[in-house]
């Protein structure tokens, strides 16, 4: 993620905090945040980012701003969702970034004696 990417949300976010304190509408409130959505979409594009786990917090960040969009959000439900966008890119490892599992800490499956394992 690119910081300057983490400051202009950074930027909407205070700015969509305090339109929304002021009673402003919905829509004022999404054009406020349309200029980070599209310099998201913008760094989604670059070709460098490849497969990698900025690439996913990036479209995970993009699906999250598509709620923003909904014309039956509340403007304060709106800043709930910006503030989690933000802070998913802020994010240094994403918390769905794969574990490593142990090997030793498998299941194993048992046969139970009794019942009708015993012929």
């Amino acid at each position: 993620m690119s910081s300057q990417l983490i400051e202009l949300g950074q930027q909407a976010l205070a700015t969509i905090s305090c339109s929304v304190a002021g009673g402003a509408s919905l829509v004022k409130c999404q054009l406020l945040a349309s200029e980070f959505y599209e310099a998201l979409r913008q760094e989604l594009k670059e070709p460098s980012l490849g497969a990698s786990a900025k690439r996913a917090a990036l479209i995970a960040a993009a699906k999250q701003c598509q709620q923003i969009a909904r014309a039956s959000i509340s403007p304060d439900a709106m800043l709930g969702e910006l503030k989690q966008v933000v802070h998913l890119l802020n994010v240094e490892s994403p918390a769905w970034e794969p574990v490593s599992a142990d090997p030793r800490s498998r299941p194993m499956l048992r046969v139970i004696e009794g019942g009708l394992s015993k012929s």
